[in-house]
């Protein structure tokens, strides 16, 4: 975070923007919370049963002792969940393919001792969605969200919508690790091992940024057609644009004339061998590698 807000302000055209970051509940304790670069939003789960403190009052008693820092204790995210005297807030939110309205509760400002008496938060509780596997099926429901943001000014628009989008990250994980092999690079040198996987993912990177600036988001007709169960897939995934990357290469080489040519050499060519019904795998590797 602090090396990507450093880079933010050294350009002149992003110094001034606001640095949001969206993590879950593993990032979520006290030394992200306690070391957050200036200008930096962070957005974090937290535990359903997490014990958060009121503001403390204007007038306080002093007592013998130390001097209280935290004001009496508030209800979980889990009671708030349940409690109908919290109001609810409809938020529209770009998830799945469209707009939708996702029911949230919001409380602020709170204090968490992990992060502290000074930071102040606010707590978002999202309300379970319900889903159907297929039409006339039974209504199912999503799990709750429980979120902490630092930053107490925040629209609960942008707020819900930034913790949605952390769903490309995820899916941008299982593209490079599954489909790539990022992490299974089969390399020894200790240089290799380290740039390996920046060489990898910075591929990714331009192979995306192709795709965009060839076609925007939206799928063309030079990908493969969708199987009749993917029919309302709207941009191409990491499988399209690899097999449409391979479908250009293997469209190149073959316009390519051969580069070896046996008139060139002394020698007579060896005999040619019997050609068989059925041409063999290697022959094509040789050809796609000369």
């Amino acid at each position: 975070m602090a090396s990507v807000r450093q880079s933010l302000d050294e350009c002149a055209a992003t110094h001034h923007r606001q640095l949001m970051v969206s993590g879950d509940a593993s990032y979520t304790h006290r030394t992200v919370l306690r070391n957050l670069p200036p200008r930096t939003t962070y957005i974090g789960r937290i535990r359903k049963d997490a014990k958060l403190h009121g503001p403390l009052p204007a007038e306080v008693h002093k007592s013998a002792g130390r001097p209280r820092r935290y004001g009496s204790l508030a209800p979980t995210p889990e009671q708030i969940l349940k409690d109908d005297a919290v109001p609810i807030h409809r938020v529209s939110c770009f998830a799945a393919g469209q707009l939708r309205e996702i029911p949230v509760k919001a409380l602020s400002p709170l204090y968490w001792r992990k992060a502290g008496a000074d930071l102040p938060l606010q707590l978002v509780v999202i309300k379970p969605l319900g889903y159907r596997l297929r039409n006339g099926s039974k209504l199912l429901y999503r799990q709750p969200a429980f979120l902490i943001c630092t930053d107490l000014d925040l629209s609960l628009q942008t707020l819900v919508q930034s913790y949605v989008n952390r769903w490309e990250i995820e899916c941008n994980h299982r593209d490079e690790k599954s489909l790539l092999g990022v992490a299974q690079g089969q390399v020894r040198n200790p240089h290799a091992v380290r740039r390996l996987p920046q060489l990898q993912v910075a591929g990714y990177s331009l192979l995306l940024l192709a795709s965009l600036l060839s076609s925007g988001f939206q799928r063309t007709a030079e990908y493969l057609p969708l199987p009749k169960w993917r029919r309302k897939s709207i941009r191409p995934s990491l499988l399209d644009l690899l097999a449409l990357l391979r479908d250009q290469i293997f469209a190149r080489v073959s316009d390519t004339p051969p580069l070896l040519n046996f008139d060139d050499f002394k020698t007579a060519p060896p005999a040619a061998a019997k050609p068989s019904k059925q041409p063999l795998a290697s022959d094509t590797l040789c050809t796609f590698a000369a």
